[in-house]
């Protein structure tokens, strides 16, 4: 089963700056951009930070700005070139940056960056290279795909080819995403599999699975160690 990966997502034209970037040139992109934040790279090139919009809000207002002005504000005040002509990015930037893989699945990107509260981050290659930026947005792409997309990858990918399941011993009907399968298959232990390969395919907001076994395997209680019966013989005499 083919999954789309981060680079199949993510934004490849990154804005960057240089560790030695002015302030008022790095809020000057942020501001034409339109974007909250720009990856930092050092003279060789590399990854070193991140400089978002809080790091340059938060440094004027500890300048004694006034609370809650936007980039642009800031850069129409009069002193505010004066006040931060000597700051560069280096001085601004968040060190610890939150990076995900090119070759990473969309839900582990989705994870990384829900569980460090971040709405993007930089995406980087095998050598540590900065390749793109990917959002939350980007990676939401994945649930737009059209119903029969998604039918027809089930029933190839899932059901014939994984699972082995004749095409007329099982329905399936796809609704904005939402999975719904129905029919009979050979062994009770097969309805989870299913259901879990079903589940895993880029796109499936939920599955309800209304299959029924022929045989429920689950029951059957599992087979002696091998090393019971010898140990049973050894001991018989």
């Amino acid at each position: 089963m083919k999954h789309k990966r981060v680079a199949d997502v993510m934004t490849r034209d990154v804005v960057t700056v240089r560790t030695d970037t002015p302030f008022r040139a790095v809020a000057r992109i942020l501001a034409e951009r339109n974007i909250s934040g720009v990856p930092v790279l050092d003279t060789d090139g590399h990854l070193v930070g991140v400089v978002t919009e809080t790091d340059l809000l938060g440094r004027q207002a500890r300048a004694g700005g006034a609370p809650g002005p936007s980039l642009w504000q800031l850069l129409r005040r009069k002193g505010f070139a004066r006040s931060t002509a000597a700051r560069t990015a280096a001085d601004l930037m968040s060190a610890s940056v939150v990076t995900v893989g090119m070759g990473d699945r969309l839900t582990s990107a989705a994870a990384t960056l829900a569980r460090h509260g971040v709405k993007r981050a930089p995406v980087l290659d095998d050598d540590g290279t900065l390749r793109g930026i990917v959002s939350r947005k980007d990676l939401l792409s994945v649930y737009l795909r059209d119903d029969a997309d998604l039918a027809a990858e089930i029933r190839e990918e899932v059901l014939t080819r994984a699972m082995c399941v004749p095409g007329p011993d099982v329905t399936l009907e796809v609704r904005g995403g939402i999975i719904t399968l129905r029919g009979k298959v050979e062994r009770q232990s097969m309805i989870d599999i299913i259901t879990a390969l079903t589940e895993a395919v880029d796109g499936v907001v939920d599955v309800r699975n209304e299959l029924v076994a022929d045989f429920d395997d689950t029951k059957i209680p599992p087979p002696p160690p091998e090393n019971v019966g010898i140990l049973h013989r050894f001991t018989e005499h």
